[in-house]
């Protein structure tokens, strides 16, 4: 019985272990094949990977083989130049020339490019973007530098001091210098514009004069006769004219108004530009009106045409007016159109000639008693 049970136990711790040795056995092998499965790369992407592998190998060597070839033509260059004079050849050892050489292959090597990556660096700019002015000691000490030297130990308190004294007469001279060759300056600009000027308005006079010719025409019409002014309205060209005839002709004159003649001149317009030649002017909407801005001197203005003792101008796109007094006239240019100057009338029977004068150049009634006193006075029109 106790044989049996002996037995039996021996059995059974036999099969157990038999089973851990399995069980161990088939851990392992799991965990070996866990750790040995490698991803699998696929055949298009393992080509790729090698073509590339092959392009780079074939780089490397031609880089190698250029960096090479620049090496050789640098040392040959180098073996040329770098010989030593007949004084300094003696002074220096072989292994030194054969430093020498290696570093300037090298150097060649690298401004090639073969060897350093190129690095673009920010080229530094010698100009400036602004004017330096000398200061008037400067000035000075350009003049005179030994005036301008420090105080010497071989020189006496008085004697330094009459230096500095110096020192200010020379820059107090150079100061005046200066302000006279700005005057110079000035004045020649200023000349050469009123010479450009004037030229400019000798060659529009002398177009102007050449566009001159005679001309002849019949009223378009004729109005009531004023017996107490005795004039005559008269239409030409769209515009109104005023022919003074005396009473004793007027009546013959109107009834053979279809035979009148008209005779003058012709000539190119001129046009103008206002100058203010005054410190301040105002500019107003109308004559005597309210005032919509200042103009300074030396302003220009179009000229548009003259309204009793007012210059019509354009001011800032729109029309304004201001004082005769406040500005001038400039002839710029020629417009155009025609103007028509000398106009007579001349009688069909008694053959005689009367003065023709544009209703826009009559002298007309100022619009208040300010108004021509202020043209009168030659008082500016602007702020006090």
């Amino acid at each position: 019985m106790g044989f049996d049970a002996l037995r039996i136990y021996k059995k059974t711790n036999n099969m157990r272990i038999q089973n851990n040795i399995i069980t161990s056995a088939f851990v392992i092998l799991l965990l070996k094949s866990c750790g040995a499965v490698k991803p699998q790369v696929p055949a298009h992407a393992a080509k790729k990977k090698a073509d590339k592998k092959i392009i780079a190998e074939v780089n490397n060597s031609q880089k190698q083989k250029r960096v090479s070839q620049v090496r050789a033509a640098s040392q040959e260059r180098n073996i040329g130049s770098n010989k030593p004079n007949k004084g300094e050849g003696n002074n220096l050892s072989k292994d030194q020339r054969n430093r020498s050489k290696i570093l300037a292959s090298e150097n060649d090597v690298e401004s090639q490019g073969f060897l350093k990556p190129k690095t673009t660096s920010k080229k530094k700019n010698s100009y400036s973007n602004y004017i330096r002015v000398k200061t008037v000691y400067e000035l000075a000490a350009e003049a005179n530098p030994p005036m301008f030297f420090p105080h010497d130990e071989f020189e006496t308190a008085s004697e330094y001091q009459a230096r500095v004294s110096d020192q200010v007469s020379l820059m107090k001279e150079i100061v005046q210098m200066t302000s006279q060759k700005m005057e110079i300056k000035n004045a020649q600009r200023k000349q050469v514009v009123a010479e450009k000027e004037l030229k400019t308005k000798t060659v529009i006079e002398s177009l102007m004069a050449e566009s001159s010719s005679p001309i002849e025409f019949t009223p378009t019409d004729i109005g009531r006769y004023n017996a107490e002014k005795e004039t005559f309205p008269v239409i030409l060209h769209n515009m109104q004219y005023q022919i003074s005839v005396p009473r004793e002709e007027a009546r013959t004159f109107k009834s053979n108004i279809k035979s009148v003649k008209i005779k003058g001149i012709k000539q190119l317009k001129p046009k103008y530009d206002v100058l203010i030649k005054v410190s301040k002017a105002h500019i107003r909407s109308r004559p005597n009106g309210s005032i919509v801005g200042i103009a300074s001197a030396n302003d220009l203005f179009e000229h548009v045409q003259d309204e009793d003792e007012w210059y019509k101008i354009n001011y800032k796109g729109q029309f304004g007016f201001t004082h005769v007094n406040n500005a001038n006239l400039k002839l710029v240019d020629i417009a155009d159109e025609y103007e028509y100057h000398d106009l007579v009338a001349i009688h069909p029977t008694t053959g005689s000639m009367f003065a023709m004068i544009s209703v826009d150049k009559l002298v007309k009634a100022p619009l208040n008693l300010a108004s021509r006193k202020l043209f009168e006075s030659g008082e500016p029109d602007g702020p006090q």
